[in-house]
């Protein structure tokens, strides 16, 4: 149930090693520089080499190498992505696109993400992560699609609403007998006819968050006006937290916590445009009573998947609402791997190296994931699950080194030949490590908190097998 790629060596090893780079030498080399740049998150590619000069050499002749492609590197671990879903019964394909932007010498040659004047450059990537549905575990990437854009867009070669398209022919090519399994999660940009138009023509599943209020075949009203009229299928609860905000008018405002009370409806739709018409299923989630001066809570959801009774439209809402997760993979590969503050000047130099850290930032995803699969599961009402998970050793998530050592921080008083402290406990120790309080009393480490931690514990970790390995070759400290 747990994919925890603590290894970082074998983790690059499982990853990359077949990319077809034309040598095995190279392969060999990529697989060494992602294990490091694993190891070594939120640090330059030469931070990793950690003073050798002949690997710190290797790795920038690796990024300088033209003949070694980003695309085969960025291949490399869509296979393996494929191959760590092949036994899940249902998987998410995340779609969202996001800007990776530089300031330094490389931005005149990278593409506009603003002002053709800003100084400010860089690549629009389409990037489709892959989770496991029940757990909502990251599996890892199947497809990106990088692409400069130009400062006249009558230069682009392709609209970028067609990358949608291409993203979804694809991740089908790729994963093949798997795809009656996954269902694709978009945004608002993907509600286009196209996109949906091809998802239905190849029966493909999706789930959509509408942005086009449409006429519809069913009704003189618009498409929200006649769900507004379906028989509500009951309703939920959700946990709206306190956040600041800014108002129409840019004034901020804090958004005080509350529980929102939301109703749910349903129906089968038909739209058309020019010649063709599809048919599929809409649902509406609407908040029944907001408070005063706030906007209600609204999500209008369009998908293949059954709708017709409330758990039904409930598995579809929670599938959308797990699209926040490829945020957090772009937050996980621009800051926690550091994709942003590589320096390289020549763009195919900066690609090769960002297109690693892609899935460095994935690992990141799947090493906290690992420590809170049993507060998902406990959300979920899935309490037996959560417990037995919560329960398991924790060496199914860390090395012996790494959990005697957390104990040994934690201030753990082991017995001899006692059991392996519990997965629960080194969540709990290494979000202390990382400075948790939990002054909120959720028990939840957030993401900055919980990496802190993982950080200090590898930093003490690199002395403490220094210190090992010196014992072992007979040296004495106390001389």
């Amino acid at each position: 149930m747990i994919i925890a790629p603590h290894d970082a060596a074998k983790w690059a090893q499982d990853t990359f090693c077949t990319a077809k780079l034309g040598d095995q030498r190279r392969t060999n080399r990529l697989v060494d520089i992602a294990g490091r740049l694993a190891q070594n998150s939120r640090k330059s590619a030469a931070a990793s080499c950690q003073g050798d000069g002949a690997l710190l050499e290797g790795t920038y002749r690796f990024f300088r190498n033209r003949k070694i492609m980003a695309e085969e590197i960025r291949r490399a671990g869509f296979e393996q992505t494929v191959n760590l879903a092949q036994d899940i019964p249902e998987l998410l394909a995340l779609e969202d696109t996001t800007s990776l932007s530089y300031k330094h010498q490389v931005a005149s040659e990278l593409g506009k993400l603003g002002k053709p004047s800003d100084k400010a450059r860089g690549w629009w990537v389409h990037s489709v992560l892959m989770l496991n549905s029940k757990t909502l575990q990251t599996v890892g990437l199947v497809h990106q699609e990088w692409w400069c854009r130009p400062d006249d867009k009558s230069y682009a070669e392709l609209k970028e609403s067609g990358r949608w398209l291409t993203a979804s022919e694809d991740y089908s090519a790729r994963l093949g007998e798997l795809m009656p399994r996954v269902i694709a999660v978009c945004d608002r940009e993907a509600d286009f006819f196209e996109y949906l138009a091809y998802k239905i023509s190849h029966q493909e599943r999706f789930v959509v968050r509408a942005s086009h209020m449409r006429k519809i075949e069913e009704s003189s009203e618009n498409l929200p006006g006649h769900l507004k009229s379906q028989p509500a299928l009951g309703g939920y609860q959700v946990n709206v937290p306190q956040k600041g905000m800014v108002d129409s008018k840019g004034k901020r405002y804090n958004r005080k916590a509350r529980t929102a009370k939301l109703e749910v409806r349903s129906a089968s739709i038909t739209f058309s445009q020019k010649d063709e018409q599809i048919t599929l299923n809409a649902i509406l989630a609407e908040e029944t009573s907001p408070p005063k001066g706030e906007d209600p809570l609204s999500w209008l959801l369009l998908t293949r998947e059954p709708v017709d009774n409330l758990d039904a439209a409930l598995k579809v809402i929670r599938i959308y609402a797990a699209r926040w997760r490829v945020e957090d993979f772009h937050k996980a590969w621009k800051t926690g791997a550091g994709a942003e503050r590589q320096r390289m000047t020549d763009p195919g130099n900066l690609e090769r190296a960002v297109s690693i850290l892609a899935f460095v930032g994935v690992r990141l995803l799947q090493l906290r994931e690992s420590f809170t699969l049993p507060i998902y599961l406990k959300s979920q009402g899935m309490v037996k699950e959560a417990k037995e998970v919560a329960d398991m050793p924790c060496d199914t998530v860390l090395s012996q080194d790494e959990w005697r050592l957390l104990a040994q921080i934690d201030g753990v008083k082991r017995r001899k030949n006692a059991k392996v402290p519990s997965l629960q406990w080194a969540y709990q120790a290494i979000a202390r490590l990382g400075g948790f309080y939990d002054s909120k009393k959720t028990g939840i480490a957030g993401w900055d908190t919980l990496w802190d931690g993982w950080e200090s514990l590898q930093k003490q970790l690199q002395g403490y097998l220094a210190a090992k390995e010196m014992m072992a070759a007979g040296y004495n400290f106390s001389d």
